[in-house]
């Protein structure tokens, strides 16, 4: 009975493993999940999604464009016309951006930037938009370098960012993210 005793304690802990592996989604699971709180959050703001992107440049205060990447977003003012070339450094500077899985959930926290801090990447250099540090928060993500095709310097947009576009962080826990107003300030 004795030779049981130590046998117990061991059991116990691997049940605890067991179950706690079971209770994990998979990641078709939280893309599925991630797909309906776009779709939602789409819904609550009664936004319309165009499929093609306007002739004329301009959005209407609540029309979204859908990339063929899965990127959504709103060209609020289109710059100035100056076009990002290869290898520019691009400033980039937003007023807010949200957790679409949990603002559709009714939280409305935000996460606001240091307003004297640009994010800053080179167009064109893949690592400076998908780089992930392990000590610090960068929003940087390929989802910023997708409209420059369409806008100029100094272009405001709102963007709805799947987690596959989004930066490494929102990747890797699956969390899409909506933008308000994310200004490229400079490009040289």
């Amino acid at each position: 009975m004795k030779k049981w005793i130590p046998g117990i304690p061991a059991i116990v802990v691997v049940s605890c493993i067991l179950f706690s592996c079971s209770q994990s989604k998979s990641l078709q699971e939280l893309l599925q999940e991630e797909k309906k709180a776009i779709d939602r959050f789409i819904a609550m703001n009664d936004l319309v999604i165009l499929k093609d992107y306007p002739k004329d440049g301009v959005f209407k205060e609540k029309e979204f464009f859908r990339t063929g990447d899965g990127l959504f977003f709103q060209v609020v003012d289109s710059g100035n016309g100056t076009r990002v070339r290869l290898l520019n450094e691009v400033s980039v500077r937003f007023d807010y951006n949200q957790n679409i899985k949990t603002a559709v959930q009714g939280d409305s926290s935000v996460w606001v930037p240091n307003p004297y801090m640009p994010y800053t990447f080179v167009y064109g250099i893949t690592q400076t938009y998908t780089s992930a540090s392990s000590t610090t928060y960068y929003p940087n993500c390929q989802a910023w370098v997708l409209p420059l095709s369409y806008v100029g310097e100094g272009a405001v947009l709102n963007l709805i960012i799947p987690s596959a576009l989004g930066s490494y962080m929102d990747n890797l826990n699956v969390t899409p993210v909506f933008y308000r107003n994310l200004r490229y300030t400079r490009f040289n």
